[in-house]
């Protein structure tokens, strides 16, 4: 920088202005002289203790006269301190006569002086020099009225700088800089020693040239000569820390005033105190405010150097120390050197600060750093004790140690954002009451967005900092005395050596040097801070990512050599390391693996690591770095990862490639899991391991699909996937690696394969096995259920967010597709639920609160997507009894059995009393799961519904086969059962040809509507032959005359044998007939009777004869006396008959309750009111799961208005080709107005509407279809459905409250994009594998119909008791009802429209929805495996299989435009019509919901926050994402009454796309005791074939959580059963028991 000057040193040095003519006397003259001289001056001049003679003042009349009495002045100022009072006179006289610049001199200054006053200064300075001299043997108290007198000087001097500037020529300036750099010289360039004169007042001399210097930039720039004496000689001042103390203050200063100049108000300012912001002169320019600063930054040149002993040492001063001292031989080991450690990490801390400053870092969350240097200090200097060579020659006595002297700096210099004022960073070296502040990843800055590119501050402080992270690392080949390299003092001077590091050969070796590590652990993390400051699209000269990439190397050394203070540094600082695109970074990862091993396999470090970055913020770090890898091996594969330091000569050891370190990352990830006890960093890690099995899972699913496709005859059972061509090598590799690690460093590895059923922590060496097994997706699911799952129960039940966190990655592994299933770990990790809920319910009442029963209720839901997922796990009795038992518990708050051996308590002797209702409602849905869901989900009519589609109007407008007929009109009957079913019951037979006692029943309960067909039948209904001939006419038999043989037999009364019997006299006590007509005269009548008895019988001869007659005349058969069959009942009163069979109908039921508030069992309701069939349509309306809906949005780069990024959906070509396939992932495309589930709004969610004239989809767009007019993303399991919207700017005028289908006549339909390959009703499927497939097409033939269909499942068992048989319509009714599935053969039916056939020459507008809608783009992402639809499939035997369920689109059951339809009803009784908003401008304040809905509204309410998914281009227009003015865009109408949304409402899940093909995330929302939702996690590097699971899987799981936090929230069933109980309140009939049966048997009015 001043290689063309000529420095000052020697001549300011020798210069003998500081002489008198009195040297050449012998030295009592001169003093008696001085002495006599200088008291007559001192009372003449009035500030002598005595004087009181004004008149003498100038008596100094000519120049000669002044001259003269300088020269014995300046003698005087050379007198022994034992002279004070004439010392003391010198220095007043001077400092009076140094005020004849100031505007009002003093009285006492010679009129010839204030003629010609700058010279006289100019002879001044250098006489006050001999002040300053140090006096040898001096002793204490002298040398402190030395050093006052050296203060006055000072202060003086100071006040002729800043009162008297103007007046001040070059000459005086310059003279007066000299002058303090000559004090300053011969007070600091010798070795520091105690209590002597530069002990006293060196940091004062110092400061005062700092300053002064700086006012003199100001007014009067100093010549390069000048400053290149100042560099030159603050080298010889750098053993003393006040010199960078200074240096720090300085430089601060002027750096705060350069980012202002610079980079505006609103950049975030370096600010500092109002004391240190008064040194700086308001008069300064730009451009002198960047000359000084360079200057200024460059004095003490490298600040390296002041790590070097060797260096510091070698200065004329120390060398003559050396030669005339006794006790010090070698200069380096003088005593003061002791501090060069804590000096040197001052140094590079303040070079630290600056590369802060220049990154923009907005520190509002950091607090003063520099505070920290005390506690740094004081460790440093002990290292430094302990690490110095021994300086005692012989057998002297050692010095005294000398404690090290507290400093400080006045005033404070903060980095805050201007906006915020908040102070951040401090440069007080004070070590008195300080203590040390530990740093937290939290406080890690957001850093500027307008700040320099990372080549700008490499090009200021790269140098610098790669010399210090470099410190103590030689290049093999120097000298074993420890040659310093040669190090330049800046990137400018030395640019042309700056690769000096990187030599051909790159052999670098350790030399340890404990003393220096806090200044090169700091110089790392500066170094660490620049690299990751790097912008999107941002390139980095190769040269430092080469001295950057050496650097770290050496600082994550793990060896002996390792560096505790670097690598803690290393890892706190580069959290974003693998995040960026930075070439090559690639060859770290070995290293950083490394460095993480030793960091996370154990909490109790053997090395000291940085004392200012606690252990849990050293791990929180390293989990960063490793969430970042692990998706590394499976995307680079067999990628090799070069050795930077190898030798190119050295070919023993195997290359290592990306993927042979799979093993090694899983093995890490699991045992930090094990031994993690702070609950973020568990968290943390949980969310890896999810991503990580997932991750494998679907890798190992792709590669047996490319496997497959190359070769038909290729295995596909084994669940281990045969490796690609390249990875056996790298598995080998890979294990190897593992042998090697564990040979080398003996840790113990985690066994994670334990077979027990309980919790077992134990840490043993695993096996070859147990290592291979993680190699695969199956084996790695088990050992992350068991790891999970044992320390959920061992460690993690107490505390709600892990165990929130573990229950959502057991639930997450619910959803891992494995072939075949791990069914014993599947089996074990419900039981391990099971007893995780049992044991949180046993637990003592004060324990019980809301927190734990949080806990319960997820466990509870994790349970059921168990249960559905992998249903033939209650196929097993064990299973199958343990989780009864535990929904039994959560229901009624015991089990029946604690143990096998205790007798059984039957429902009724239990008393109800569960751990509270939330629980309660989480085990009623497992049992509703159990029963409705468990081996049928999703039903035939898809996932989009769980219960049937079916309503009254549709069953009363079925066709053919089950009209009602106009002249009977029929209605529906409702009964109420239990207070908490409705049944709704149709009297009309199913089949018109059917006349059995049949009725249809609409039941409506707490988890849904279902729709049942029921028939009186004795048999079942594959006995059709029966019922064929009980209904058909059998006719006569044929004519037959025989009657056999006919047999005389006499008639008798009594058998024979009672002839035989004799005869006894009791037997003639009753006289005979004869007898009796004799003796009372009846003989008369007794013949009349016998004449009618003979009369009648020759009557009936004669009629029998007549009849024989006439029977053999007429034909056969008679018609007249023909029997003919009884006509059929067709009234049956099935209502009566239902409710009687099912037990409904007693008269305990119908008898009041004791409960007055409570209605009976069965109570019959109004049906002739009209309004409950409003009231029946709102409770539809209320959804059987919990809904969500997310936002996604799409960022170009530097875009911060809202209408510009809802925009860039328009089109596909705004939008990149990875973000149109992260979309399709999500899930599939429904259309709003065909769709029976949620679709993003209330108005047109939960019923199927058809438009009168469809319009065509939109083609060639970028995601805007999906923004709710005509369609959106869907997905769905047994629990939750989601629906994704995309904004686009047609529904930018639009309010929430109004119907989707409505278009805007405002807006024009935009032109379609010129893309043949873009299909409608699609906009990013990457390839026709994947996209999205729909459920096989059933054999049941398909009819175009307006009317909602559905397809009717009947039982094949037989009923024996005559009792109805009841079949559930699961869906929608099909055209004819004479479509019976047998159970054994149940499959999806689906109806779609044929009428409409796909028109496929002209794919960019058709009306249908494509089986397989496709959109070209390159091969690599066509590689994302398409979601799959979830369907039934088929079964020999036993209930149907699920396949997968976590993607793919249901049938849609489409519909046809030629019919009307009936209008759709309103969507709810209490939402009112809201007026239209207008909107005008894309930023709009907070959205004020409670004044577009009631407060009395009974809707759902989802949780109080939005969801957004953001796709950036460039990663730094994150912290410049417009949330405020995106809101009035998310609603959903069913927000909080009273809820105004702001940003702080908001949860934002980040994407950015790296050039490597993954995927960075960042998480932005609430920090709530609840709110880390995984699997994502913050900072989290994830692979395209994960991304949409893993972000659809956040968006619920925050949502879940959130629904967990609020007190307001219902479960869906819940709120379902409070609406019955409203209406039967509201319906119920009143109705004795004598009425209510008379009701049940009329027929319906």
């Amino acid at each position: 920088m001043y290689a063309e000057w000529a420095s000052l040193q020697t001549a300011i040095q020798t210069d003998p202005g500081n002489t008198s003519v009195l040297n050449i006397f012998p030295q009592t003259v001169g003093k008696d002289v001085a002495c006599a001289v200088v008291k007559s001056m001192s009372q003449a001049l009035s500030i002598g203790v005595n004087s009181n003679n004004a008149d003498n003042t100038n008596r100094l009349m000519s120049e000669k006269d002044v001259k003269w009495t300088m020269e014995v002045i300046c003698y005087g100022l050379s007198l022994p301190l034992e002279e004070h009072e004439a010392l003391r006179d010198c220095v007043n006289i001077y400092c009076e006569w140094l005020t004849a610049l100031n505007p009002q001199p003093k009285s006492s200054v010679p009129a010839v002086l204030l003629q010609e006053p700058n010279d006289y200064i100019q002879l001044m300075f250098k006489h006050l020099y001999n002040v300053f001299i140090p006096r040898p043997k001096s002793g204490i108290d002298l040398v402190k009225r030395q050093a006052l007198l050296c203060h006055r000087v000072l202060r003086h001097v100071q006040l002729l700088a800043t009162e008297s500037m103007r007046n001040l020529s070059r000459g005086s300036w310059e003279a007066m800089l000299k002058f303090l750099l000559a004090i300053t010289d011969t007070l600091m360039a010798p070795p520091k020693e105690k209590d002597d004169i530069g002990d006293q007042i060196g940091e004062r001399v110092i400061n005062v040239l700092f300053e002064l210097w700086l006012l003199s930039c100001a007014h009067c720039f100093p010549i390069p000569s000048l400053w290149k004496t100042f560099r030159a000689m603050s080298l010889n001042w750098r053993h003393h820390d006040a010199l960078v103390s200074q240096w720090h203050r300085i430089n601060t200063i002027l750096t705060s005033q350069l980012l202002k100049d610079r980079f505006g108000t609103d950049y975030p300012e370096l600010q500092v105190s109002d004391e240190d912001g008064a040194i700086l002169p308001t008069s300064m320019t730009q451009d002198q405010v960047i000359q000084s600063w360079f200057r200024f930054l460059h004095i003490i040149s490298n600040p390296v150097d002041l790590s070097n002993i060797q260096i510091i040492s070698q200065t004329p001063k120390f060398l003559h120390m050396a030669l005339t001292s006794e006790v010090v031989i070698d200069p380096a080991q003088h005593n003061c050197l002791r501090s060069l450690p804590q000096i040197f990490f001052k140094a590079m801390k303040s070079v630290s600060i600056l590369v802060d400053a220049f990154l923009g870092v907005s520190q509002n969350t950091v607090k003063d750093d520099m505070s920290f240097l005390s506690s740094m200090a004081s460790s440093t200097s002990m290292s430094v004790r302990s690490s110095m060579p021994s300086i005692n020659s012989g057998g002297s006595t050692p010095p005294e140690r000398r404690k090290a002297k507290a400093f400080s700096v006045s005033g404070k210099h903060k980095l805050v954002h201007s906006r915020s004022s908040v102070s951040a960073r401090s440069d007080s070296f004070s070590s008195e009451n300080l203590t040390p502040y530990h740093l937290t990843l939290d406080s890690l800055p957001v850093l500027a967005a307008k700040r320099p590119k990372c080549n700008s501050i490499l090009h200021m402080f790269g140098a610098w900092l790669f010399d210090g992270a470099l410190l103590g690392v030689k290049v093999h080949g120097e000298d074993d005395m420890g040659t310093s390299r040669v190090r330049s003092s800046s990137f400018v001077d030395g640019q042309d050596r700056s690769q000096s590091v990187i030599t051909s050969s790159s052999h670098i070796s350790a030399n340890k040097n404990s003393a220096n590590e806090a200044g090169r652990a700091e110089a790392c993390g500066a170094l660490c801070r620049i690299f990751c400051a790097k912008k999107t699209d941002e390139s980095i000269l190769p040269v430092y990512l080469a001295r950057f990439y050496i650097a770290l190397y050496h600082a994550l050394d793990v060896s002996e050599n390792q560096s505790g203070p670097a690598l803690a540094s290393v890892l706190f600082n580069s959290i974003d390391l693998l995040r960026l695109d930075l070439d090559g970074v690639l060859v770290l990862v070995p290293r950083l693996l490394d460095a993480m091993e030793v960091v996370l396999s154990d909490t109790s470090p053997k090395i000291r690591y940085h004392d200012q970055i606690p252990l849990i913020e050293l791990r929180k770090s390293a989990i960063h770095l490793l969430l970042s890898m692990l998706c590394l091996p499976l995307h680079f594969k067999s990628l090799t990862i070069k050795d930077i330091v190898k030798s190119q000569d050295d070919t023993t050891q195997e290359p290592v490639t990306v993927i042979s370190l799979r093993v090694r990352i899983t093995e890490l990830l699991l045992k930090a899991l094990l031994v993690e006890v702070d609950p973020m960093n568990t968290q943390m890690l949980l969310g890896g391991l999810t991503l990580l099995v997932q991750d494998l899972s679907v890798f190992e699913e792709m590669e047996k699909a490319a496997l497959s496709n190359q070769d038909p005859l290729a295995d596909t059972t084994t669940y281990s996937v045969t490796q690609p061509a390249g990875l056996d090598k790298d598995r080998a590799d890979s294990e190897a690696s593992v042998k090697m690690t564990q040979s080398e460093s003996p840790r113990s590895a985690v066994s994670v394969g334990s077979t027990s059923s309980g919790p077992d922590l134990t840490t043993e060496p695993e096996t070859h096995h147990q290592i291979k097994a993680r190699d695969t997706a199956h084996g790695l699911f088990g050992q992350a259920a068991s790891v999970v799952s044992n320390r959920l129960m061992a460690s993690w039940k107490l505390d709600l967010n892990i165990a929130l966190a573990a229950i959502e990655v057991i639930l997450g592994l619910s959803k891992v597709k494995l072939n075949p299933h791990n069914s014993l770990m599947c089996k074990r990790t419900i039981k391990w639920m099971c007893d995780f809920i049992v044991y949180q319910c046993s637990r003592p009442a004060p324990s019980h609160s809301k927190d734990l029963h949080s806990m319960i209720v997820a466990a509870f839901h994790c349970l059921m997507s168990w249960l559905v997922d992998h249903h033939y796990l209650l196929q097993d009795k064990e299973c199958l009894h343990t989780v009864l038992e535990v929904v039994e518990l959560g229901i009624s708050g015991s089990k029946s059995q604690n143990r096998a051996s205790d007798p059984p308590k039957f429902k009724a002797e239990k008393d109800l009393m569960p751990a509270s209702e939330r629980v309660k409602h989480a085990a009623e849905a497992v049992l509703d799961i159990i029963i409705d869901h468990v081996g049928m989900f999703p039903p035939p009519c898809g996932p989009e519904s769980t219960c049937s589609l079916l309503d009254e109007d549709t069953l009363l407008k079925m066709p053919a086969g089950y009209i009602v007929p106009e002249q009977q009109p029929a209605k529906f009957r409702y009964f109420v059962l239990e207070n908490a079913i409705i049944i709704g019951i149709l009297e009309k037979s199913v089949n018109s040809e059917d006349t059995l006692p049949s009725l249809t029943a609409l039941i409506r309960g707490p988890f849904g509507r279902h729709a049942w067909s029921m028939q009186l039948r004795h048999l079942a209904k594959s006995h059709q032959n029966s019922l064929t001939v009980v209904n058909k006419d059998p006719g006569r038999p044929v004519p037959d005359d025989n009657i056999g043989v006919h047999h005389n037999i006499t008639h008798r009364h009594f058998p024979e044998v009672v002839d035989a019997i004799p005869k006894t006299k009791s037997e003639s006590s009753i006289p005979s007939l004869g007898q009796v007509i004799d003796e009372n005269n009846l003989r008369q009548e007794h013949d009349k009777i016998l004449s009618f008895i003979g009369a009648q019988v020759d009557f009936e001869n004669k009629m029998a004869a007549k009849h024989k007659t006439d029977r053999e005349k007429s034909p056969f058969p008679n018609p007249k006396v023909d029997c003919k069959a009884p006509s059929l009942c067709d009234e049956f009163q099935t209502a009566r008959l239902f409710l009687s069979h099912y037990g409904f109908l007693t008269l305990e039921a119908l008898k009041e309750p004791t409960t007055a508030s409570l209605p009976p069992s069965l109570v019959m309701l109004n049906s002739g009111n009209e309004s409950l069939s409003s009231d029946l349509d709102a409770l539809d309306r209320i959804p059987t799961r919990s809904n969500d809906t997310a936002f996604v949005f799409y960022v170009k780069t530097k875009q911060t208005a809202a209408h510009s990024i809802i925009n860039n959906v328009t089109s596909s070509a705004n939008v990149q080709p990875q973000f149109l396939a992260f979309v399709q992932s999500l899930g599939w495309p429904i259309d709003v107005h065909r769709h029976a589930g949620w679709t993003g709004h209330m108005t047109s969610s939960w019923r199927t509407t058809q438009e009168d004239t469809p319009e065509p989809y939109a083609a060639g767009t970028g995601g805007s279809i999906y923004d709710g007019r005509r369609q959106v993303l869907y997905w769905a399991d047994v629990s939750t459905e989601i629906a994704f919207v995309i904004p686009s700017p047609y529904m930018y005028h639009l309010t929430p409250q109004v119907i989707p289908s409505a278009r805007p006549s405002v807006v024009e339909t935009p032109q379609p994009v010129d893309n043949p390959d873009i299909t409608s009703a699609s906009v990013a499927e990457c390839s026709p594998s994947a996209s999205p497939q729909p459920p096989p097409r059933s054999k049941a033939r398909r009819m175009a119909t307006h009317n909602v269909k559905s397809t009717i499942r009947r039982s094949s068992e037989p009923y024996i008791d005559g009792r109805m048989a009841l079949t559930s319509i699961s869906s929608q009714e099909t055209d004819s009802l004479d479509v019976w599935l047998p159970r054994e053969s149940r499959k999806s039916v689906s109806i779609l429209d044929i009428n409409d056939t796909p028109d496929r020459s002209n794919e960019t507008c058709v009306t249908y929805i494509p089986r397989s809608p496709s959109l070209t783009r390159d091969d690599k992402l066509s590689q994302i495996p398409p979601p799959k639809p979830p369907r039934l499939a088929d079964t020999n035997a036993g209930p149907p299989r699920l396949a997968d369920t976590n993607a793919g689109p249901p049938r849609l059951a489409d519909t046809n435009a030629g019919k009307s339809q009936k209008p759709t009803k309103s969507l709810s009784l209490d939402l009112p019509q809201v007026p239209r908003v207008e909107t005008t401008a894309p930023s709009t304040p907070p959205i004020d919901v409670s004044s577009m809905r009631k407060k009395s509204s009974t809707l759902p309410l989802s949780p109080d926050i939005k969801i957004m998914i953001v796709w950036l281009e460039a990663w730094e227009d994150h912290s410049k994402f417009p949330v405020d003015d995106l809101l009035y865009l998310t609603i959903t109408g069913q927000e909080a009454a009273t809820s105004k949304l702001t940003e702080k409402d908001v949860h934002i899940i980040f994407i950015h796309s790296l050039k490597s093909g993954l995927y960075r995330v960042h998480m932005k929302g609430q920090s709530g005791r609840a709110s880390l939702a995984i699997p994502l996690v913050d900072g989290m590097v994830v692979s395209e074939r994960s991304l949409g699971t893993l972000v659809r899987q956040t968006v619920i799981n925050i949502c879940k959580r959130r629904r967990l936090e609020s007190d307001q929230y219902q479960p869906p069933h819940v709120k379902r059963k409070h609406k019955i109980q409203n209406i039967v309140s509201k319906y119920r009939r009143k109705l004795s028991e004598p009425d209510f049966f008379t009701a049940l048997l009329k027929p319906p009015t």
